[in-house]
């Protein structure tokens, strides 16, 4: 069932910090640009009943794409996998808004080329992929850092590369809905920004697969699991 979305844990990177040089956020050498199209009428599809995923009063400072892993480690003593982070490329999706029916379903699009895509590439950087699902452009990276606390990890969304500065955030979770196809598809989040000018809330939508296999015995490698999601950052 998931063997055809497993990706060799080898190649790819727990964090953004152990990932090889070209392929850290900052040296990629590619000039990537944003597309800078009007967010105000974009809002998020969210289910009625319930309160965790709240739509925000404002408009979204960014509407994005992911496309990429998450990574997960085998719990000996559960013989269940844990998660360790995740990485992904983010496009910038605001200009695809305006064709509702495509927009709607642009994460399985984009998680059929990313599944179909050949072994090897980078979560990091998947820009060679976006002329399947629209040619947005790659405006950041997500991945996840040693949490300030010391302990476990917090994920980031850094567009430094594009925007400069600390044109980032790292996150921590403020809620969670299971996704409709809770087998197959990670959750959906809410996350509050904890350090960072990017945004102040940063939302998961819309995922496409990501969730590990059922079970996992000790000494199983770790593992990386395609995902696709949208991203609003507001």
């Amino acid at each position: 069932m998931f063997v055809s979305k497993l990706v060799p844990v080898l190649a790819l990177a727990l964090s953004a910090s152990s990932l090889p040089q070209a392929f850290r956020p900052g040296n990629s050498g590619r000039d990537v640009t944003t597309t800078g199209c009007d967010t105000s009428a974009i809002l998020m599809d969210l289910p009625a009943g319930q309160t965790q995923l709240v739509q925000p009063s404002t408009a979204p400072k960014f509407v994005a794409l992911g496309v990429g892993v998450q990574n997960y480690t085998c719990n000996a003593a559960t013989s269940k996998f844990t998660s360790v982070g995740a990485v992904a490329s983010i496009f910038d999706i605001a200009c695809l808004a305006s064709d509702a029916s495509s927009f709607a379903g642009l994460q399985t699009t984009a998680f059929a080329a990313w599944e179909a895509a050949p072994a090897g590439l980078n979560p990091i950087d998947l820009s060679s992929l976006s002329g399947s699902f629209g040619s947005p452009e790659q405006i950041g990276s997500h991945y996840f850092i040693p949490a300030a606390s010391g302990t476990g990890l917090s994920p980031k969304w850094d567009f430094t590369t594009t925007l400069g500065g600390d044109a980032f955030v790292v996150a921590a979770k403020a809620g969670n809905i299971p996704a409709p196809n809770t087998a197959e598809d990670v959750d959906w989040l809410a996350l509050n920004g904890v350090s960072g000018t990017l945004a102040t809330q940063v939302f998961r939508i819309d995922t496409v697969s990501g969730q590990p296999p059922t079970s996992c015995a000790a000494g199983d490698a770790d593992i990386s699991v395609k995902y696709t999601s949208k991203y609003f950052l507001y």
